[in-house]
């Protein structure tokens, strides 16, 4: 049987290293328990990553720099909210593109704490802060905003047998009507008491 070739090996470690750390954890995953999912030594996994460091860099640097994508399109945008309709939808499709790595960082505390990880994480959530933060809206709207952000990652991950496009519609319906403005009620008269 031929070795498989150096890019359909580096693949298949980065599928069974999202495999092992979705169902061990990060910190419960062996770069041999790695090779062995794949079917190569570890010499061969060397070959690609050289410490579980960089292959979780290697899996997450994608998702990340998509991310980064989402962000910097909602920032270019005009207006407050527009803004932060991109910011949802493109939020919504990210998690769902990547929802195996999303219910890895939701569950894993190791790999948001990872000292490679941590500041890149930390840098996204200022920047979805920066696009959520609206000084003009009432309070109301901001915490409903940091509860939706919230929410749709939590739902990715709770709901997994959910096809994609009936998950993105459901999420995007949802935080419409968890951000759509508010009628003020009449105060109460005191007479009615």
């Amino acid at each position: 049987m031929a070795a498989p070739a150096p890019e359909d090996t580096y693949d298949k470690v980065l599928s069974a290293a999202v495999e092992l750390f979705a169902e061990h954890g990060f910190a419960g995953t062996s770069l041999q328990a790695i090779a062995d999912r794949v079917g190569v030594t570890k010499a061969a996994l060397y070959y690609h990553f050289r410490t579980k460091d960089e292959l979780l860099d290697a899996l997450l640097r994608p998702a990340l720099n998509d991310l980064d994508r989402v962000l910097d399109t909602a920032e270019r945008r005009k207006g407050q909210a527009a803004r932060q309709r991109l910011l949802f939808e493109g939020y919504v499709d990210f998690l769902l593109r990547y929802r195996t790595l999303a219910v890895i960082l939701d569950r894993d505390v190791s790999v948001g704490t990872h000292p490679a990880i941590r500041p890149r994480l930390e840098s996204i959530t200022g920047r979805v802060r920066g696009v959520l933060s609206d000084g003009e809206r009432p309070i109301e709207f901001r915490v409903a905003s940091t509860v939706a952000m919230g929410g749709i990652y939590s739902a990715v991950a709770m709901f997994p047998e959910l096809p994609d496009d009936e998950l993105r519609g459901l999420l995007l319906d949802i935080v419409r009507r968890l951000l759509a403005p508010r009628r003020s009620r009449p105060a109460a008269s005191p007479d009615a008491a």
